[in-house]
């Protein structure tokens, strides 16, 4: 990309970065001024009561802009940014000037101070402000040899030779500082090119992304439920030939019953899972919650001889929908049944930790395989053999919904835990 011709556009965002830096160079330079003139004071003199009036002014003056500057509240549209940059500008050129022209002949030393508005429309402003900010810089340098002086007196030319070197000095600050910030800008424009291709690279790989999740999740729809619909076919059809025993045709209709529950029990999960309700927060109990899932729970518990425990690290009032959270625990107790077997353990808990609240499920079956972590929490990707891998898409879901995350913390032998982790909101309903 070829440099800008031109200065972009001012924004407010960057005018503020660039305008504090420039505050406290102003001070810096200032504060430096005083103390040499303190050191010098034997072959300059004692500095003046309007020129240190002036310069306490001045000083006191861009602290305030500081404070202001770096005020949050602030905001500025292009119009006024562009406006308080030249207003930055001549404050700085004035000043500086009157600096100079307090003590003739004394105070000339604060002319650099003029090098700032210079550095200053650099970068602000286009090639035409730039001209008139030096040429007003150089102007004012000169002014101030002429003024006390005269037309060009006897014995005193040195003095003007020396204000247009000081002049050509601004030109030269000009150029080296307009070629810095035309490199910025190059930078910034390359930046923001590649920041654009980002951002369209990421969509279309979201979008390819998206589109092979359907893919996927279409094939395993499709796989789920052929088998039911193939067994209860050829079951309907076995049972109305006419000369199926009664037994057999008995057992056929057996098997459809069960293909058909189980269809729709693969389609309720499937809606649970694909179905956006919204997050109803209120304030509850966390001990509540928890012990809602582990009451439902442990009738199941008990008839495969797992025991279920409820262990509260600590309780407390947390904002969560009750109904959800409990469809998610209950999703992951069911896993954790699975996993743990006769004669295993199962505990729940939960507790606040500053601005979220943690609940987690956790087993003392064998470790989730290696080959099964990156597909966990994916529709139908399942280690059991009948099961569809929706329980724990459909916690993932809720978490989500919540602001929060479903993740594995926990996985080797003798603890597999599975923790929720949500934030708190503020100001939620009471229960």
């Amino acid at each position: 990309m070829q440099p800008r011709p031109s200065a972009p556009a001012l924004e407010f965002a960057s005018f503020r970065r660039e305008n504090m830096l420039l505050i406290l160079l102003n001070l810096g330079v200032m504060v430096g001024l005083v103390v040499l003139r303190f050191i010098f004071r034997s072959v300059l003199g004692a500095q003046s009561v309007a020129g240190a009036l002036a310069l306490g002014a001045r000083f006191l003056m861009q602290l305030g802009e500081l404070g202001l500057m770096a005020h949050p509240a602030l905001r500025l549209g292009a119009v006024g940014t562009r406006a308080y940059a030249w207003f930055t500008v001549l404050t700085h050129l004035l000043f500086a000037s009157l600096l100079a022209w307090i003590g003739p002949g004394q105070e000339s030393h604060y002319v650099v101070l003029l090098v700032i508005p210079v550095i200053a429309s650099a970068f602000w402003f286009s090639l035409p402000g730039l001209v008139l900010t030096v040429a007003g810089a150089g102007l004012l340098t000169i002014l101030q040899v002429w003024v006390p002086l005269g037309i060009l007196p006897r014995g005193r030319i040195v003095e003007y030779f020396e204000a247009t070197t000081v002049a050509l000095i601004f030109v030269l600050v000009a150029i080296v500082a307009r070629i810095l910030a035309q490199r910025l800008w190059t930078r910034e424009a390359a930046l923001k090119d590649s920041l654009a291709e980002l951002d369209r690279t990421r969509d279309h790989l979201v979008r390819e992304e998206r589109l092979a999740a359907i893919g996927r999740l279409s094939s395993a729809i499709a796989h789920e439920i052929r088998n039911p619909v193939a067994m209860i076919a050829s079951s309907a059809q076995a049972a109305t030939r006419a000369d199926a025993p009664e037994e057999a045709r008995s057992r056929c209709l057996g098997i459809v019953a069960q293909e058909s529950r189980r269809l729709e029990q693969l389609t309720e999960d499937f809606l649970a899972y694909a179905r956006n309700r919204p997050v109803a927060r209120r304030t509850v109990s966390l001990s509540v919650v928890l012990g809602a899932a582990v009451g439902l729970a442990q009738a199941q518990a008990q008839e495969r001889g797992i025991a279920l425990d409820l262990a509260m690290e600590q309780d407390g009032p947390v904002s969560l929908d009750p109904f959800q959270m409990q469809q998610a625990l209950l999703n992951l107790l069911g896993n954790a049944l699975d996993a743990a077997g006769p004669g295993g353990k199962v505990r729940v808990g939960g507790r606040r930790m500053g601005e979220a609240t943690r609940l987690w499920v956790e087993d003392d079956g064998p470790p989730v395989p290696e080959a099964i972590l990156e597909h966990l929490g994916e529709p139908f990707h399942s280690t059991k053999p009948a099961g569809t891998g929706l329980g724990l898409a459909i916690a993932h879901a809720i978490a989500e919904a919540h602001g929060g995350d479903l993740r594995l913390t926990e996985n080797r032998r003798g603890i597999v835990r599975f923790e929720i982790a949500i934030p708190q909101l503020q100001g939620a309903s009471g229960p």
